[in-house]
Parts: C-alpha cells; structure tokens; sequence
C-alpha cells in the first residue's frame, strides 16, 4: 500500500523569510530546554516522591524506549501529513505533562505521564530535521542544519541548568508550571512557522513496515548508518560516564568546565560543519570528521598524563560529535525521498536512543570491571578502525552509481 506525495515546493518556490526561521529556532530552543530539563530533573523529582534510586532511573528508561517505539507510527505518518502538525501535538503533550504529574504527585502517575510525554520526542526531534530541510534552499540544506542543532545545543545548555536553579530556589512544583508555560510558547511558536505547500494524494494507506523497507533499498543508507552508531556510542559514553572518568584519571580537575567546553566547541561543529558540507561534500566531511571523533576519543582515556588534555579533548570531543551528527544527518536528508524523509530521520532518532542506551550499559560495566580509561581506548580505537571499511563500501556504492 502506498501514499503519493506531490510537493508544490520545488527548489525555488518558497523561501523562508528571516522571521519564519526566527520562529521555528525559537520553538526548538524551548521545546529542547524542557527535554533536557525533564531527562535531568524529573529522577530527582522521583526521588522526592519516595522512589528508589532504580525507579528514578527507570522512568527515564521508559521516556526513551517508549519514544523509540513510537517513532515507528509516527515517522510514516509525519511522510503522510507532513512534520508540522505531529510536532504540533508533541508540544502539546509536553506543555499538559506537568500538569498531570501536578495533579497526582506520585511515582505511578510521574510513570504514565512520561509515557504520554514521550510523544514529544519521538516527533520532535526527527520533525526538526525534517522541517528545516523543507524550508531550506537545497543548496543550504547543511548550513540550516547545522543553525537548528546550535540551538539544539543552546537548549541542552540553559534548560538543565536553568531548571536546577528553579527548583534550588523554589521548588519542583514552579518548575513544572514554567515548563507548561515555555512549552506553550514552544507550541504557538511553531503554530506561526509557514512551510512549503504540500499536497497529499493518498492511493492507500502506508504501513510503517512498508515505508522503513522503501527506505532500506537505499545501499548507501547502511554505512550512514554504521557512521551514525559509532559516534552516538561515543556521545553516549562521554555524556554519562565523563564526569566520572575526570574525577577518577584527573583528579582535582574541573569536570564542569569539560562540559563548557564541550558545549562551545559543539555549537562551532554545527556550524562550520553545515557550511562546509553544503560546499563540499557529506562524504567528503562525514568520514574525517568521524575519524577526528575516534581520536579525541582515544586521547580522552589518556587524560591522566595532563590535566591540559581534558580541554584538548572537549574541543576535539565536541567538533567530532556535533559535527558527525549533523553531516551524517544532512547525508541522510540527500539521500532520501521527500515522501520518506521523516521515516528515514526516525530511524536516525532511534539508532542514537539504543546506542545511548547500549553505549551506558557497556561504559557502566566498564567502569565497575576493567576501567574508563580502557573502555574510551578501545571505543576510539575500534571507531577509527571503523572508519576505514566504511568509507570504502560508501565510496564504491556512489561509484557504481555514476557509473
């Protein structure tokens, strides 16, 4: 069964005015800022219902897991009707989850209110991507990216930190209303976004087993892929388990300026990244990038030798990550059918949720047996290792292509 999909915007037929990308970028500072102030603070707030230390971490679990699920309803329906109005109701359902876990302040309702809430980031996220790429002039596709992940960036860094303050100084409770509120804001943000006029003529109705398999006939999308894993097994590592590989290796050592920096450093990968891969080439970029990735890596679990390197590293670890996610982001755009863009972007979304997940089982189990300084050795030895076969099969795949 399949949906037609006829797009009135051609390459250049809309342009989206400075205000519209004012719009959208401001929609997904807020709706970022709530998620990770939600990843960040919601286990404390678990905690302070009477929650062991592994339910709190289990509603987090659930968050991530249920969106990865979702995701493969939602992404073919965001091909059907457009990302727009999933990204619309996945606001929404962040905007009224505080008020639910306000109603009923217990473990039970937190638990069924992160399963509603986790609606928002399967649409969201994969919905960013998807929607800049539709607003974009092909020929800045890279450099619109990489603009949306800075303020991707510039969410992860004030919504944490904004949200501790808010509960340091009140209480959960004011956090959860200026939650809902930034959320509404977020909601009536994007509700002014003007998109491409999309017209839909619908043969039959597309099963998302349907529309994943059409994506996979791609050969070029599995060393994307592969790309795609390896540097969100990293991002996964360095998130979790940094602060506490510092402490150890390094100790004495600021492990909040690592993540400063870290955080910089990203915000200059997405952009330089986006602008470089639009004039040259994804494979041209993805590949180094990746291999740059690989080495900060290995140099990270050597930080023991110089409290210098945990800055080296955050430069390199913060280039490497943000970048390889937004080249190999944009690659996947080019590579997919208009009709299948949002399908294709969910898939991404749910390969970097379960390497985060594998990637905190592995480094956790590595920091109980043989060590973190082992563990990012061998990850950014394997990673660059990796490297190599996959930009072989990616080079000969687009070979036989021009061919």
């Amino acid at each position: 069964m399949q949906t037609d999909i006829n797009q009135n915007q051609q390459s250049g037929q809309f342009h989206s005015k400075p205000l519209n990308w004012v719009l959208f970028f401001g929609s997904v500072f807020f709706f970022t800022s709530n998620l990770f102030a939600s990843i960040s603070i919601l286990p404390g707030y678990s905690l302070e219902l009477g929650s062991t230390p592994f339910l709190a971490g289990l509603q987090n679990t659930v968050f991530s897991a249920t969106a990865v699920l979702l995701r493969f309803i939602f992404g073919p329906i965001m091909d059907q009707k457009g990302p727009k109005p999933l990204m619309l109701i996945g606001v929404f359902a962040f905007a009224t989850t505080p008020l639910l876990i306000y109603l009923s302040p217990t473990y039970p309702m937190l638990l069924a209110a992160r399963v509603y809430q986790s609606i928002g980031l399967a649409v969201y996220l994969p919905g960013i991507s998807t929607l800049a790429s539709e607003m974009a002039p092909p020929e800045k596709i890279g450099t619109c990216l990489g603009t949306s992940r800075i303020f991707i960036n510039l969410g992860l860094l004030a919504g944490p930190s904004a949200a501790l303050f808010i509960v340091g100084a009140f209480d959960f409770e004011t956090w959860l209303a200026i939650s809902a509120v930034t959320s509404v804001i977020s909601f009536l943000l994007l509700y002014g976004v003007k998109i491409p006029d999309v017209s839909y003529r619908t043969v039959a109705v597309a099963g998302s087993l349907s529309q994943i398999k059409k994506v996979l006939t791609e050969k070029l999308i599995y060393p994307v892929i592969g790309g795609i894993l390896l540097y969100a097994f990293i991002y996964s590592g360095v998130v979790s388990f940094a602060a506490v590989h510092i402490e150890s290796a390094a100790p004495n050592s600021q492990a909040p300026y690592f993540f400063v920096i870290l955080g910089v450093a990203g915000i200059a990968g997405c952009l330089g990244a986006g602008a470089l891969s639009d004039i040259f080439s994804r494979q041209k970029l993805a590949w180094p990038l990746l291999l740059f990735l690989g080495l900060g890596a290995t140099a990270f679990s050597m930080i023991y030798l110089s409290p210098f390197l945990i800055i080296i590293c955050a430069v390199i670890l913060g280039l490497g990550i943000q970048g390889s996610s937004l080249v190999f982001a944009a690659w996947l755009i080019e590579l997919s059918k208009p009709e299948l863009r949002a399908t294709t972007m969910s898939m991404q979304e749910n390969s970097i949720d379960i390497m985060f997940a594998i990637g905190a089982l592995v480094f956790g189990l590595a920091a109980q047996g043989p060590g973190l300084v082992s563990a990012f050795m061998v990850v950014g030895m394997f990673t660059i290792a990796a490297v190599i076969p996959l930009a072989r099969i990616s080079s000969k795949i687009i070979a036989g292509k021009t061919q």
